[in-house]
């Protein structure tokens, strides 16, 4: 069906519907793979490592063993939502004295320790119900084999010199000077053999064994901080989401070192607003938007930083004094706040006819992230590094066996004290402002779930100014600008993301969508 907000604007996909289970991911290939997992009987998170597996095999620009993610799970059976900081530190090293030139964009000194795939294992040991080795039949056979996708070779026309600059990226990705097309079939034999060790030996395969030994050594010989023994002993972090109330729903996030506390900042400071002041008027809307990003982004990310280094005054941000500052940026405006965005990341959203659910989104950060690739491995690394800072009066310091900070936001919307929307989207630093749009499309718009994913958008640009979606006419564009903001059009999921969504019916139906901005792909029961 077509969106109704605007002619001209892309077809939204029809909903998926199930009621044993639904998976929403950013390729078809890891959404099919996690609910084949449902079907034979696996758990919520056997069927999430199944789907999450296969992304890392399809995606490596986007996500890989080689980065991280933050897990989202709400147990139905104890009435209760649970995080997992699945993300990894910086090497023994990485000093700002180390660093005093800058920390590269790529390169194997851009690369902090992967948490992602230890991740997996400490959540199967609290959920899983399949064996262990079984959850990685559908990764293996793509990584052995699979067409690459027309996300994955755009990608490769953007940041060609960057893979064609490593030699293990070049090998995989090139055929001579011409670059592979979509539906080549991409065949990854060293990727496939790692997902084989894993199934094997979990996780202790990768951190104390020979994929870390591999990926270490090879980082050492090419001038990276990142040793085996760096990998040796990493744990994830079980952690308490953080949330408000907007509109009569709980929304729950991941806390720092996620980007998600600035959704929260951004939703109370729009909470100022009557519902219909963010549905009547589309420049009003966009202004009150912008304007709740400026005030969140200007308070809270300076503080996304490392919990365990850093005193991060959450409850202080989230406070009555700070919320009220911030309906004033909203009603009143403030300055702008600029950030960079060209993330690659993928994500996922997963709920079964039980009741459980969760909201996972996984990364490498940049697209191809650090665009260095083990070919003993063949696993694309991170480049998280560059979440830090050079800075010593900066909580964002760089600093050994610290985390960086992470623009990964996995949402969960309760209702009445159950999930109603699992929510994500790519979109480096937009991932906050995507979800706040999608989240009052839905709640103060009245939208239906696919037009609230598909309607135009905004984000920011590069170069800090804002942008606006084709969708938008030019009149918005120039009334912005007389209201004082650098607007321009652009298209393109880099800025706009892609959104993953389910909405959980009154009734327990499953309800899921796949933004059309890349390929993402519903799957239900």
């Amino acid at each position: 069906m077509a969106t109704d907000v605007f002619a001209g604007v892309r077809l939204a996909r029809s909903p998926v519907y199930g009621t044993k289970g639904m998976v929403v991911s950013g390729h078809s290939l890891a959404s099919t793979a996690g609910l084949r997992t449902l079907d034979r009987g696996g758990s919520l998170v056997d069927a999430m490592i199944a789907t999450s597996a296969t992304l890392s095999a399809v995606l490596q620009q986007a996500t890989s063993l080689g980065g991280d993610a933050f897990f989202l799970y709400y147990d139905a059976k104890a009435g209760k939502t649970i995080g997992l900081n699945a993300t990894g530190h910086a090497p023994d090293g990485a000093t700002p004295e180390y660093y005093r030139d800058g920390i590269p964009d790529r390169g194997p000194n851009a690369v902090s320790v992967p948490g992602m795939v230890r991740g997996w294992e400490r959540l199967h040991e609290k959920y899983g119900r399949l064996p262990w080795d079984s959850l990685f039949e559908d990764a293996i056979d793509a990584a052995e084999a699979h067409p690459a996708s027309r996300v994955l070779t755009a990608g490769l026309d953007l940041f060609r010199k960057d893979v064609w600059a490593d030699p293990a990226s070049r090998a995989l990705y090139f055929n001579g000077e011409d670059r592979i097309r979509a539906g080549d079939i991409l065949r990854q034999p060293a990727l496939a053999e790692t997902l084989r060790k894993i199934a094997k030996g979990k996780s202790a395969a990768y951190y104390e064994g020979d994929i870390a030994k591999s990926i270490g050594e090879y980082a050492l010989a090419n001038g990276g901080l990142l040793g085996p023994e760096q990998f040796a002993g990493y744990e994830p972090e079980w952690v308490e989401p953080l949330s408000t109330d907007y509109r009569g729903h709980t929304v729950q996030v991941m806390p720092p070192n996620s980007y998600g506390m600035l959704m929260l900042l951004q939703l109370n400071g729009l909470s100022a607003l009557k519902p219909e002041q963010l549905a009547d008027n589309d420049t009003d809307r966009l202004d009150y938007l912008i304007r709740a990003m400026q005030g969140a982004f200007a308070l809270g990310q300076p503080y996304i930083s490392d919990p365990r280094v850093v005193d991060i005054p959450v409850a202080r941000l989230l406070g009555p004094e700070t919320t009220r500052n911030l309906q004033d940026c909203v009603v009143n405006g403030t300055d702008p706040s600029t950030f960079e965005n060209k993330g690659g990341t993928s994500c996922i959203v997963i709920a079964d006819g039980a009741g459980n659910a969760m909201s996972v989104v996984q990364s490498v950060f940049h697209v191809f992230g650090s665009a260095f690739m083990d070919p003993g491995t063949g696993i694309m690394m991170n480049n998280r590094m560059t979440g830090f800072r050079v800075d010593p009066k900066d909580p964002r310091n760089v600093a050994p066996r610290k985390r960086p900070s992470h623009t990964l936001n996995p949402v969960m919307v309760l209702k009445g004290g159950k999930p109603k929307y699992l929510m994500t989207t790519p979109g480096g630093p937009g991932q906050t402002l995507s979800m706040v749009q999608v989240l009052t499309n839905l709640l103060d718009r009245k939208m239906e779930l696919t037009t609230a994913i598909e309607s135009p958008r905004w984000s920011v640009g590069l170069d800090g100014s804002f942008m606006l979606e084709d969708g938008y006419p030019e009149e918005i564009a120039k009334e912005l600008g007389r209201r004082g903001h650098t607007v321009k059009h652009g298209s393109g999921a880099s800025y706009f993301g892609s959104a993953k969504t389910i909405e959980i019916l009154d009734n327990g139906v499953l309800t899921g969508a796949a933004d059309t901005r890349r390929e993402a792909f519903a799957a239900g029961r």
